[in-house]
């Protein structure tokens, strides 16, 4: 999810204000539920979910311990709707929203597995809750390609002055990058290669360095001088970057 438990929890106090909570048969659910999809599904990014995944936790009753009887669920699922749909390289993710119907004949909200903390008092609560979150993701995501736009910058700034060291200095290098930093890896022989953390909040300082740390690294190693260099995994040749090349 890319918003946390406590900001969904903020948006729903927001827009579930709490007034006086709406009493409806299966009948008038049924009814606002139709008025809520018709509001909502014009969304950008707001879909229908007919199958939801967590509609078992509605679904038929909940048997207890050595007891054949089934009780009836406190709640039934009125709809979902998937809010929120993004893949990245570890997990899938996905933010819904369920309206339920309590036994109580009350209606309430989930977001994202938070729940509302007063009853609905009017459809347009939840429209309006819709359309904070689907706001929210929006920021977020500008702000994400904002900070990747200037991390792209960073990294082109970086790989900039080491390939032309490496070009004058003569040696292969490789490179890793993650959300703080890019890791220069710089080989000294076909079994022994040793890395620089070069963080972006710090680039500007280390970049001038970058020559002299390399060099005196090299020195040393050329002169015999033995050191333990040990990274997770090791690179093939075709992931070096070949000084001849530059």
């Amino acid at each position: 999810m890319s918003i946390t438990s406590r900001s969904l929890q903020k948006l729903l106090r927001e827009n579930i204000i709490g007034g006086a909570p709406l009493t409806v048969s299966v009948e008038q659910a049924q009814e606002l539920t139709e008025d809520l999809l018709a509001r909502i599904e014009p969304l950008a990014g707001a879909t229908h979910h007919e199958r939801c995944h967590h509609l078992r936790r509605y679904e038929g009753g909940s048997v207890l311990p050595n007891s054949p009887a089934t009780s009836p669920p406190p709640e039934t699922l009125c709809c979902c709707i998937l809010l929120e749909e993004a893949s990245d390289r570890w997990y899938h993710r996905q933010t819904h929203l369920h309206l339920l119907r309590s036994s109580e004949q009350q209606l309430w909200v989930e977001l994202g597995g938070e729940r509302s903390p007063t009853p609905v008092s009017d459809i347009s609560e939840v429209v309006a809750l819709a359309q904070a979150f689907l706001q929210r993701v929006n920021q977020q995501k500008a702000k994400a390609a904002k900070r990747q736009k200037q991390q792209d910058l960073k990294v082109q700034a970086i790989l900039a002055q080491v390939r032309k060291i490496a070009k004058e200095d003569q040696f292969d290098f490789a490179t890793e990058v993650d959300s703080i930093k890019l890791k220069l890896i710089i080989r000294l022989s076909d079994n022994d290669y040793f890395a620089i953390l070069i963080p972006f909040n710090r680039f500007k300082e280390v970049l001038p360095k970058l020559r002299t740390a390399i060099q005196t690294l090299r020195e040393t190693y050329n002169s015999g001088v033995r050191f333990k260099t040990h990274l997770k995994r090791g690179y093939r040749r075709s992931d070096w970057i070949r000084h001849q090349d530059l």
